[in-house]
């Protein structure tokens, strides 16, 4: 599939940057800690973007992820408080807006929780038509995320090295296991990489940071 042309344009007008789920339950499950995690670089991308477009008054959206079903969880907001809050590197700052997801929908899922005001109609309401995405699961939330943002008529941008992901188990349902390491997990890095490709051309396209930065 060809790339599609990039709606990134100088000054990135009409466009917002979005940060999903880059909370601190990821740093808390044990799960996840034992994980090989990808894009060494995320919170320095992440964190430059940030600060790039705090620098410019540009738009910043923040998605948060919260588990109702599984008490479990470390998104259990009852049992885990702690888990559902940002990241240090990634707190919202002044107003920017901060929208909840429940369970497992992507952003556009989301809501206010003063209002009820979900990301779509947020979008709308600011003239946003382009939306840079950014954080955590490349393959779960911020893929489902980019690709109801194509469904609703949005320019969507995946920016690769500041997304990331975890090594995957090998599911046995009798196919091919593929270049997974000893027939028991996928590497990380490949998980995220084949999560990009699926994304850039027809859903979204796949930048680097450096590449939405020049336009700043």
């Amino acid at each position: 599939m060809s790339p599609k042309m990039s709606p990134l344009v100088s000054g990135l007008p009409n466009t917002a940057l979005v940060v999903i789920d880059v909370q601190q339950a990821f740093n808390l499950d044990p799960n996840y800690l034992t994980l090989e995690r990808s894009t060494p670089k995320l919170e320095s991308n992440i964190a430059s973007l940030l600060a790039a477009f705090r620098a410019k008054n540009l738009p910043i959206i923040h998605i948060h992820h919260v588990n109702t079903k599984n008490e479990k969880s470390f998104w259990y907001e009852a049992t885990r408080p702690e888990g559902v809050l940002p990241m240090d590197y990634v707190a919202p700052q002044g107003d920017e807006p901060v929208l909840r997801k429940y369970d497992k929908s992507s952003g556009f899922g989301a809501c206010l929780v003063a209002d009820g005001t979900t990301l779509s109609e947020l979008l709308n309401a600011r003239g946003i038509r382009t939306v840079i995405l950014v954080g955590i699961s490349s393959p779960h939330c911020v893929s489902s995320t980019a690709r109801s943002a194509g469904d609703r008529g949005f320019s969507v941008v995946v920016v690769g090295d500041a997304t990331a992901t975890y090594a995957a188990s090998v599911v046995d349902f009798g196919g091919c296991k593929g270049d997974s390491e000893g027939g028991n997990s996928w590497g990380a890095e490949t998980v995220h990489g084949v999560a990009m490709a699926h994304l850039h051309g027809e859903l979204a396209n796949v930048v680097t940071t450096a590449e939405v930065l020049k336009y700043l």
